[in-house]
Parts: structure tokens; C-alpha cells; sequence
């Protein structure tokens, strides 16, 4: 019994030894490297968790900048849309002072006409009447005189 007790216990000392050397080193190292394994999986987890963070961050200063930059487009359309509907407006108004000038310009222009026509017709009927008072024809020197005398005296009506 003595013996069978020590031969049993020699070789569990035995099989433990061998179990040691053989099988408790590869499980130690299968177990050390799957904790290292999933520590690598969580260290990545969270870089990307923060990366996503970082990016979700980017985008919406992205989105924020490009509401601005809208909004800023939107501001010099509005602007621009102002300074256009102002230079046609002063345009508008140059052409109608231009075309009022010229309107007055020529009313002017044929004010002088139509005077001038009614100095010769004047002139036409003086020397008609002078003609029957006289009972003669005029020279053409004698009738040039008195057109240009009377229409002095319509100059000098005129300018009373």
C-alpha cells in the first residue's frame, strides 16, 4: 500500500511535470495572447469611436460653414440685386432728363421756325399792303428794305 501510494504520487509529480512543460506553457500563451487580442480589439473600438466623433464634429462645422457661406452668397445676390435696380433706376431717370432736353431743345427749335415764318409772312402781307397803298411795284432792292425794316420792328415787338 506504502508503495502503491508513492508510485501514484511519482507519477502525478510526473504528469504534472510533463503537464508544466508541455501542455501549461502553449494554453498560458493561447490565453495571454487572446487577452491581448481583445485589449488590441477594444484599443481599436475606442479609436474608431473617437475617430467617428471626430468626423461627426467635422461635418457639422462643414455644414455650419457651408450655411454661412450661403447665407453669404444669399446676402451679395440681395446686394448686388439693390445696386442693379439703383443704376437702372438713375439710368431711367438720365434718359428721361435727356429726353426732356431735347424735347424742350426742340420746341426751342421750332418756336424759332414758326416766329421766323410769321416775320416773313408779315413781311409778305407789309409788302402786299405797301404795294396797294402805293399803287406800284416795288425794286427788289426797295423791297428787300422794307422786309428787313419791318421785321426789326418785330424783333423790337417781340422784346417788349
Amino acid at each position: 500500500m506504502l508503495s502503491t501510494i508513492l508510485f501514484v504520487s511519482v507519477s502525478f509529480l510526473i504528469l504534472l511535470l510533463a503537464l508544466k512543460k508541455f501542455a501549461w506553457g502553449p494554453v498560458v500563451n493561447m490565453m495571454e495572447e487572446r487577452e491581448n487580442k481583445i485589449a488590441s480589439d477594444i484599443d481599436n473600438a475606442e479609436k474608431s469611436r473617437l475617430d467617428a466623433e471626430k468626423l461627426g464634429k467635422q461635418r457639422e462645422m462643414e455644414l455650419k460653414q457651408s450655411r454661412t457661406e450661403a447665407q453669404g452668397i444669399i446676402a451679395q445676390a440681395k446686394e448686388t440685386a439693390e445696386n442693379n435696380a439703383h443704376a437702372i433706376l438713375l439710368d431711367a431717370e438720365e434718359h428721361a432728363t435727356r429726353i426732356k432736353k431735347q424735347a424742350q431743345e426742340d420746341l426751342r427749335i421750332e418756336r424759332e421756325r414758326m416766329i421766323d415764318e410769321a416775320k416773313k409772312e408779315v413781311a409778305n402781307l407789309s409788302v402786299e399792303i405797301a404795294s396797294k397803298i402805293l399803287k406800284k411795284e416795288l425794286s427788289a432792292s426797295t423791297h428787300q428794305e422794307l422786309i428787313q425794316s419791318s421785321i426789326e420792328k418785330l424783333g423790337v415787338d417781340e422784346d417788349e
